[in-house]
């Protein structure tokens, strides 16, 4: 059985597909400027942080509270955070697992370590 080979007029489509997504820029309004931004700053910001938790537990969003934390603490440096928190280093990452159910009291300590550290 020989190869199989596309047809033309696939063939110029493919290759002209690729051109225009190579030579496509993003494209501002005129006089707009961008700028770089890093979500980084706000996720180490205890005030954001702390507000986006309110927010979920209003909502009672339990995944997003836990993203939240997550997505924190990826930000700071735990060893502080833990101790600041009052929790052993091994509940801190527990807390971090997948399917982590935390107590109150465990995320009473963290939304307390949220307000004290920053």
């Amino acid at each position: 059985m020989g190869k199989v080979r596309p047809s033309k007029k696939l063939e110029k489509f493919s290759k002209s597909a690729l051109k225009s997504k190579a030579a496509a820029k993003p494209r501002l309004k005129a006089g707009s400027q961008a700028y770089d931004y890093s979500a980084a700053s706000e996720l180490a910001n205890r005030k954001f942080i702390s507000e986006a938790i309110a927010d979920a537990l209003i909502d009672g969003d339990a995944e997003a509270i836990r993203e939240i934390l997550l997505s924190h603490l990826e930000q700071v440096h735990k060893d502080h955070f833990y101790k600041v928190a009052g929790i052993s280093r091994r509940a801190l990452f527990k807390l971090m697992e997948p399917k982590a159910n935390p107590t109150l009291e465990s995320l009473a300590k963290v939304c307390k370590a949220l307000s004290a550290s920053g």
